[in-house]
């Protein structure tokens, strides 16, 4: 199996209650697949995993695997802090119907450490793993050869979601180390998605929630309109810069999604910010400049 293209990071819904809503967890996974996304991924740092019991992780899991169609990619976020607890939600996820998993580094700066967490987990499923690149959350630093070493030894290791800036530069030495069958996943909220897609990225994973303008992005690039993809992506980057603050992306995906009519609350679980009425009305203003540019919002 060859993961590609746009696997958008979906929020997990809550209820007005603070419940998992499966409503809409099926109405956004009906809304990713009348887009044609090519997978969906979940319990990732926008779907607020750590927020979550295990019981509700595994709800979450199969509400959308139950709604997607066997033909769209489920990748399931895993960490834990240490190894054991991290084989058994990679098991559970992949008993669950997950096609691949994302994988966060355990809490420990160790090459040695990370490298063995990784590979147990591999040896407990048969799934591709996509090691999740990201110190500004995790606070662990994976260097390149260390990623390169765990892709060449680790055989269900076949792509790593790149969230370590600069990261144009780490996906060249990647490809140095590694090779380009090596697959990179641009995030980071798109932020870099046309410049890593021209470093060879071999699509973007992140939580934007206008999907659809990635798919014109990837799309136009992939079929040769460089330019194309570049306009598109230089037009809408003020919404993925503004989307992608830390401590309010979630807040404010959840209030898109919501005006877009796919969830029924924004609600974010404590102790998660709210975005305030005065970062809403900028909200509204990037909206309405992208409106008079031509765009659906």
């Amino acid at each position: 199996m060859a993961l590609y293209g746009i696997h958008p990071i979906v929020p997990t819904p809550f209820d007005d209650a603070g419940r998992i809503d499966v409503e809409s967890i099926q109405r956004l996974a009906r809304f990713l697949v009348e887009r044609s996304v090519h997978g969906v991924a979940v319990l990732g740092v926008m779907g607020e995993a750590h927020k979550l019991s295990e019981t509700e992780q595994q709800q979450v899991i199969a509400g959308f695997r139950s709604a997607l169609p066997e033909t769209i990619e489920l990748v399931v976020g895993v960490r834990a802090g240490g190894t054991d607890p991290a084989v058994l939600a990679a098991r559970t996820a992949a008993q669950l119907g997950a096609t691949a998993l994302l994988v966060g580094p355990p809490t420990i700066q160790s090459d040695d450490a990370i490298f063995t967490y990784y590979r147990r987990i591999g040896e407990a499923v048969e799934l591709p793993l996509i090691v999740h690149d990201y110190p500004a959350s995790t606070g662990i630093l994976m260097t390149a050869p260390l990623l390169a070493r765990m892709y060449r030894e680790i055989d269900n290791v076949h792509y790593v979601k790149l969230e370590d800036p600069p990261t144009g530069p780490k996906i060249a030495k990647l490809q140095d180390l590694a090779g380009i069958d090596f697959g990179v996943f641009g995030a980071l909220g798109g932020a870099l998605a046309f410049e890593e897609l021209d470093r060879g990225a071999v699509g973007i994973m992140t939580g934007f929630a206008y999907p659809e303008w990635l798919l014109d992005i990837y799309h136009r690039y992939q079929s040769g309109d460089v330019d194309g993809a570049a306009r598109v992506f230089y037009d809408v980057l003020p919404l993925i810069r503004f989307e992608f603050q830390p401590g309010l992306g979630v807040s404010l995906r959840k209030h898109i999604l919501v005006r877009r009519g796919v969830i029924a609350t924004p609600r974010v679980r404590h102790p998660g910010m709210e975005a305030d009425p005065a970062t809403l009305r900028h909200l509204d203003r990037i909206l309405e400049h992208l409106r008079g540019r031509g765009y659906a919002v």
